[in-house]
C-alpha cells in the first residue's frame, strides 16, 4: 500500500459475483483484461457477417467469426494464445495453454461458496445450478483472497483497495515505511488526526 501511486486502483467488472469492485492494478487484474480484450463473438452457424470458418478445440470444431474478428483470432493464435474458451455470451476468449488449464481446474475445483457465482454454474436452488455455462472470464474469487491473505504474492492474486488507498504513500503516519499497530490506529481514529 505504500507504493501505490494515484491510478493505481481501479474499478472493474471481472468479479464472480456480477458486481464491480476496485482493485489494486498488477498482472492479476491486467490478465483479466487481457482475456476480456482477446474475445470475439461467434455462431455455430454462419449467420450474417458470421460467415469466416473457424475450428476450436481439440477436436476442430467449427465456429463462425466475422472476417475481422477471424484476423484477430489466427494472431492471437500466433501470440501463443491458442485455446480458445466458451463463454456464456457466446463469445470465445484466446488463453495460453496454461491459463486455460488453470481455469479449468479452478471450475471443477469449485467449492459452492458463492451462490449463483458467475465463473462456475452452482446456485443455491434446487436444481444446484444457475442454467449458465460457467464464465472463464472471470476468477475463482475465494481461491484468490485466500491466497492474498496467506501469501506475499501481490502481483498474481485480487488485492481489494478503495481508490484513495495510495495516499497511504504520503500520510505522515506511515513515513518512512513506518505500519502502525492496530491499537495506534484506534487510538488516531478516536482523535481525530
Amino acid at each position: 500500500m505504500l507504493t501505490l501511486g494515484e491510478g493505481d486502483i481501479s474499478l472493474n467488472h471481472f468479479s464472480p459475483t456480477g458486481f464491480y469492485s476496485s482493485a489494486v492494478r498488477n498482472r492479476f487484474l491486467n490478465e483479466l483484461q487481457q482475456r476480456s480484450e482477446h474475445q470475439v463473438a461467434y455462431t455455430i452457424e454462419p449467420v450474417g457477417e458470421h460467415v469466416a470458418e473457424f475450428r476450436v478445440g481439440p477436436r476442430g470444431r467449427t465456429v463462425y467469426l466475422t472476417a475481422q474478428d477471424k484476423v484477430s483470432a489466427e494472431g492471437w493464435v500466433v501470440e501463443g494464445f491458442t485455446e480458445a474458451l466458451r463463454t456464456p455470451d457466446a463469445t470465445l476468449i484466446f488463453v495460453t495453454p496454461q491459463k486455460a488449464l488453470e481455469i479449468r481446474a479452478d471450475q471443477i475445483g469449485c467449492m459452492g461458496c458463492l451462490s449463483a457465482c458467475q465463473f462456475s454454474n452452482w446456485a443455491q436452488n434446487e436444481v444446484r445450478s444457475t442454467g449458465r455455462k460457467a464464465d472463464p472470464r472471470s476468477y475463482c474469487i475465494q481461491k484468490t483472497l485466500q491466497a492474498i491473505r496467506h501469501s506475499d504474492d501481490v502481483e498474481c492474486q485480487l488485492m481489494f483497495a478503495g481508490h484513495n488507498a495510495y495516499r497511504f504513500a504520503s500520510d505522515p503516519f506511515y513515513a518512512n515505511g513506518y505500519v502502525p499497530s492496530v491499537r495506534e490506529l484506534v487510538e488516531r481514529l478516536q482523535t481525530g488526526d
